[in-house]
Protein backbone atom coordinates (compact mmCIF):
# COMPACT_ATOMS: atom_id res chain seq x y z
CA UNK A 1 0.00 0.00 0.00
CA UNK A 2 1.39 3.39 -0.64
CA UNK A 3 3.22 5.56 2.31
CA UNK A 4 2.86 8.82 0.46
CA UNK A 5 0.04 10.01 2.90
CA UNK A 6 2.24 11.54 5.95
CA UNK A 7 0.73 11.34 9.49
CA UNK A 8 1.75 13.42 12.17
CA UNK A 9 1.19 12.33 16.02
CA UNK A 10 1.62 15.70 18.02
CA UNK A 11 3.38 15.04 21.37
CA UNK A 12 3.07 16.98 25.03
CA UNK A 13 4.75 16.21 28.02
CA UNK A 14 1.87 13.40 29.45
CA UNK A 15 0.62 12.71 26.43
CA UNK A 16 0.46 8.56 26.17
CA UNK A 17 -0.35 6.34 23.57
CA UNK A 18 2.02 7.95 20.84
CA UNK A 19 3.78 4.65 19.91
CA UNK A 20 0.14 3.27 19.49
CA UNK A 21 -0.70 5.93 17.07
CA UNK A 22 2.64 5.72 15.29
CA UNK A 23 2.06 1.35 14.53
CA UNK A 24 -1.76 2.21 13.81
CA UNK A 25 -1.03 4.73 11.22
CA UNK A 26 2.14 2.53 9.70
CA UNK A 27 -0.29 -0.66 9.62
CA UNK A 28 -3.09 1.69 7.32
CA UNK A 29 -0.55 2.66 5.35
CA UNK A 30 0.41 5.94 6.28
CA UNK A 31 4.26 7.47 7.15
CA UNK A 32 3.85 8.41 10.46
CA UNK A 33 5.78 10.77 12.42
CA UNK A 34 5.98 11.78 16.32
CA UNK A 35 6.88 15.59 16.52
CA UNK A 36 6.57 17.71 20.44
CA UNK A 37 4.96 20.46 20.04
CA UNK A 38 7.63 22.36 20.90
CA UNK A 39 9.28 21.06 18.08
CA UNK A 40 6.78 22.30 15.74
CA UNK A 41 7.16 25.85 17.24
CA UNK A 42 10.83 25.56 17.05
CA UNK A 43 10.50 24.62 13.31
CA UNK A 44 8.00 27.31 13.05
CA UNK A 45 5.46 24.84 11.12
CA UNK A 46 2.87 27.15 9.75
CA UNK A 47 -0.58 26.42 8.66
CA UNK A 48 0.62 26.08 4.86
CA UNK A 49 3.44 23.59 5.93
CA UNK A 50 0.80 21.95 7.93
CA UNK A 51 -1.36 21.09 4.84
CA UNK A 52 1.21 20.82 2.15
CA UNK A 53 3.08 17.94 4.13
CA UNK A 54 0.57 15.93 6.64
CA UNK A 55 -3.02 14.80 5.46
CA UNK A 56 -3.09 13.52 9.10
CA UNK A 57 -3.01 15.17 12.11
CA UNK A 58 -3.17 12.98 15.73
CA UNK A 59 -4.12 14.50 19.23
CA UNK A 60 -2.96 11.94 21.55
CA UNK A 61 -4.84 11.55 25.19
CA UNK A 62 -3.13 11.46 28.18
CA UNK A 63 -2.68 14.13 31.38
CA UNK A 64 -1.03 16.62 28.94
CA UNK A 65 0.75 19.23 31.04
CA UNK A 66 -0.64 17.87 33.54
CA UNK A 67 -3.81 19.70 32.97
CA UNK A 68 -2.93 22.56 34.83
CA UNK A 69 -5.44 25.00 33.40
CA UNK A 70 -7.47 21.69 32.02
CA UNK A 71 -7.40 18.83 29.87
CA UNK A 72 -5.83 19.82 26.72
CA UNK A 73 -5.83 23.27 27.33
CA UNK A 74 -2.26 24.43 27.06
CA UNK A 75 -1.75 22.44 24.33
CA UNK A 76 -4.73 23.88 22.40
CA UNK A 77 -3.48 27.45 22.93
CA UNK A 78 0.27 26.68 21.64
CA UNK A 79 -1.45 25.41 19.04
CA UNK A 80 -4.08 28.30 18.35
CA UNK A 81 -1.51 31.17 19.56
CA UNK A 82 1.39 30.06 18.29
CA UNK A 83 1.42 27.75 15.60
CA UNK A 84 -2.08 29.69 15.02
CA UNK A 85 -3.07 26.31 13.18
CA UNK A 86 -7.08 26.46 11.96
CA UNK A 87 -7.66 22.72 11.71
CA UNK A 88 -11.25 23.97 9.99
CA UNK A 89 -9.27 25.34 7.63
CA UNK A 90 -7.16 21.82 7.75
CA UNK A 91 -9.56 19.83 7.14
CA UNK A 92 -11.25 22.42 4.32
CA UNK A 93 -7.80 21.79 2.42
CA UNK A 94 -8.31 18.08 2.74
CA UNK A 95 -6.60 17.10 6.06
CA UNK A 96 -7.85 14.89 8.53
CA UNK A 97 -7.60 14.75 12.21
CA UNK A 98 -8.35 12.18 15.14
CA UNK A 99 -8.12 13.37 18.70
CA UNK A 100 -8.41 10.64 21.70
CA UNK A 101 -9.30 10.96 25.28
CA UNK A 102 -7.85 15.07 25.83
CA UNK A 103 -7.31 14.87 22.62
CA UNK A 104 -10.75 15.47 22.18
CA UNK A 105 -10.79 18.19 24.94
CA UNK A 106 -7.86 20.09 23.03
CA UNK A 107 -10.10 19.54 20.16
CA UNK A 108 -13.48 21.62 21.84
CA UNK A 109 -10.50 24.38 23.12
CA UNK A 110 -9.99 24.82 19.44
CA UNK A 111 -13.90 25.69 18.45
CA UNK A 112 -13.96 22.29 16.22
CA UNK A 113 -17.13 22.08 16.99
CA UNK A 114 -18.63 25.12 18.22
CA UNK A 115 -18.52 27.11 21.36
CA UNK A 116 -21.18 25.43 23.32
CA UNK A 117 -19.31 22.10 24.71
CA UNK A 118 -16.62 21.63 27.14
CA UNK A 119 -15.81 19.53 29.64
CA UNK A 120 -16.52 19.45 33.60
CA UNK A 121 -14.33 18.02 36.57
CA UNK A 122 -15.62 14.59 37.70
CA UNK A 123 -14.66 13.99 41.33
CA UNK A 124 -15.75 10.60 41.55
CA UNK A 125 -12.85 9.64 38.79
CA UNK A 126 -10.47 6.67 39.86
CA UNK A 127 -7.49 5.94 37.51
CA UNK A 128 -9.48 2.41 35.92
CA UNK A 129 -9.57 1.52 32.56
CA UNK A 130 -12.39 -0.35 31.25
CA UNK A 131 -13.88 -1.60 27.87
CA UNK A 132 -17.03 -0.49 26.66
CA UNK A 133 -19.34 -1.29 23.80
CA UNK A 134 -19.81 1.81 21.43
CA UNK A 135 -21.91 2.45 18.28
CA UNK A 136 -21.31 4.95 15.77
CA UNK A 137 -24.11 7.01 14.79
CA UNK A 138 -24.91 7.87 10.93
CA UNK A 139 -22.18 8.13 8.10
CA UNK A 140 -21.06 11.73 8.53
CA UNK A 141 -17.97 10.91 10.50
CA UNK A 142 -15.03 9.51 7.65
CA UNK A 143 -13.44 7.60 9.98
CA UNK A 144 -16.33 5.67 11.65
CA UNK A 145 -18.11 4.98 8.32
CA UNK A 146 -19.28 1.75 7.67
CA UNK A 147 -18.01 0.41 11.32
CA UNK A 148 -20.43 -1.32 13.33
CA UNK A 149 -20.46 -1.81 17.22
CA UNK A 150 -17.39 -2.13 18.44
CA UNK A 151 -15.72 -2.39 21.92
CA UNK A 152 -12.86 -0.07 22.77
CA UNK A 153 -10.89 0.94 25.97
CA UNK A 154 -11.75 4.01 28.01
CA UNK A 155 -10.04 5.54 31.17
CA UNK A 156 -12.02 6.46 34.03
CA UNK A 157 -13.41 9.83 33.05
CA UNK A 158 -11.57 12.94 34.96
CA UNK A 159 -13.58 15.40 33.32
CA UNK A 160 -17.17 14.59 31.90
CA UNK A 161 -18.90 16.26 28.22
CA UNK A 162 -21.59 18.82 28.91
CA UNK A 163 -23.45 20.75 26.85
CA UNK A 164 -23.89 24.74 27.37
CA UNK A 165 -27.31 24.34 29.72
CA UNK A 166 -27.79 27.83 28.48
CA UNK A 167 -28.24 26.55 25.15
CA UNK A 168 -29.08 23.00 25.55
CA UNK A 169 -31.72 23.02 23.15
CA UNK A 170 -30.07 24.72 20.24
CA UNK A 171 -26.62 22.84 20.99
CA UNK A 172 -28.07 19.47 21.27
CA UNK A 173 -30.10 20.18 18.30
CA UNK A 174 -27.24 21.58 15.91
CA UNK A 175 -25.02 18.00 17.14
CA UNK A 176 -28.27 16.08 15.55
CA UNK A 177 -28.75 17.79 12.73
CA UNK A 178 -25.39 17.99 11.30
CA UNK A 179 -24.35 14.60 12.65
CA UNK A 180 -22.00 15.41 15.08
CA UNK A 181 -22.98 13.30 17.50
CA UNK A 182 -21.14 10.50 15.67
CA UNK A 183 -20.56 7.42 18.78
CA UNK A 184 -22.52 6.89 21.55
CA UNK A 185 -22.68 4.05 24.59
CA UNK A 186 -24.47 1.43 23.73
CA UNK A 187 -27.61 0.91 25.74
CA UNK A 188 -27.57 4.37 26.74
CA UNK A 189 -30.68 6.90 26.45
CA UNK A 190 -29.02 8.96 22.75
CA UNK A 191 -30.84 12.02 24.21
CA UNK A 192 -28.84 12.61 27.27
CA UNK A 193 -25.21 13.77 26.89
CA UNK A 194 -24.02 11.06 29.01
CA UNK A 195 -23.80 8.99 25.92
CA UNK A 196 -21.54 10.89 23.78
CA UNK A 197 -18.43 9.24 23.59
CA UNK A 198 -17.72 11.24 19.78
CA UNK A 199 -18.15 14.39 17.94
CA UNK A 200 -17.35 14.84 14.90
CA UNK A 201 -17.49 18.66 12.92
CA UNK A 202 -19.60 18.92 10.28
CA UNK A 203 -16.94 17.91 7.68
CA UNK A 204 -17.33 14.52 9.13
CA UNK A 205 -13.20 14.88 8.85
CA UNK A 206 -12.47 15.99 12.50
CA UNK A 207 -13.29 13.02 14.75
CA UNK A 208 -13.00 13.53 19.13
CA UNK A 209 -13.57 10.54 20.83
CA UNK A 210 -13.16 9.57 24.54
CA UNK A 211 -12.15 5.46 24.26
CA UNK A 212 -9.24 4.66 22.75
CA UNK A 213 -8.49 3.13 19.30
CA UNK A 214 -4.65 3.27 19.30
CA UNK A 215 -5.11 0.22 22.16
CA UNK A 216 -6.62 -2.24 19.95
CA UNK A 217 -4.87 -2.90 17.05
CA UNK A 218 -4.86 -6.36 17.60
CA UNK A 219 -6.87 -9.00 18.95
CA UNK A 220 -4.58 -9.75 21.72
CA UNK A 221 -4.63 -6.74 22.98
CA UNK A 222 -8.24 -7.66 24.65
CA UNK A 223 -8.69 -9.26 27.88
CA UNK A 224 -9.98 -12.21 26.83
CA UNK A 225 -7.97 -12.84 23.56
CA UNK A 226 -6.86 -16.22 25.21
CA UNK A 227 -9.94 -17.50 25.41
CA UNK A 228 -10.12 -17.89 21.21
CA UNK A 229 -6.38 -18.08 20.88
CA UNK A 230 -6.77 -19.38 16.66
CA UNK A 231 -7.51 -15.23 16.53
CA UNK A 232 -4.15 -14.18 17.52
CA UNK A 233 -3.52 -12.20 14.42
CA UNK A 234 -6.54 -10.82 13.81
CA UNK A 235 -6.56 -6.84 13.93
CA UNK A 236 -8.09 -5.49 16.75
CA UNK A 237 -11.95 -3.12 15.52
CA UNK A 238 -9.73 0.00 16.54
CA UNK A 239 -7.69 -0.37 13.40
CA UNK A 240 -10.47 0.02 11.33
CA UNK A 241 -10.89 3.83 12.43
CA UNK A 242 -7.19 4.32 10.46
CA UNK A 243 -7.89 2.00 7.52
CA UNK A 244 -10.89 4.43 7.19
CA UNK A 245 -8.72 7.35 7.00
CA UNK A 246 -6.58 5.49 4.15
CA UNK A 247 -9.28 4.77 2.35
CA UNK A 248 -10.29 8.30 2.32
CA UNK A 249 -7.13 9.43 1.42
CA UNK A 250 -6.57 6.84 -1.76
CA UNK A 251 -10.59 8.53 -2.75
CA UNK A 252 -8.87 11.88 -3.10
CA UNK A 253 -5.56 11.36 -4.09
Amino acid sequence: MSTKFRGLIVSAPGARGLFDFEEALRTAGFDPEILSIEQLIEAKLDQDQLCLKYKVLIIPGGNTYGSVLGGGKVLALKIKKTLRWDLLSYVDRGGLVLGVGTGLETLVHLDCFGNDYSFRVNPQAVPVESWVKLTPIGNRCVWLRGLGTMSLPLNQLATVFVIDPFAYVEAKGRMERLGMNCLVLEGKDLSGQESVMGLCDPSGRILGMLPHPEFYLSWTSTEDWISNPTRAAAPGQGLALFENAMKTALSES
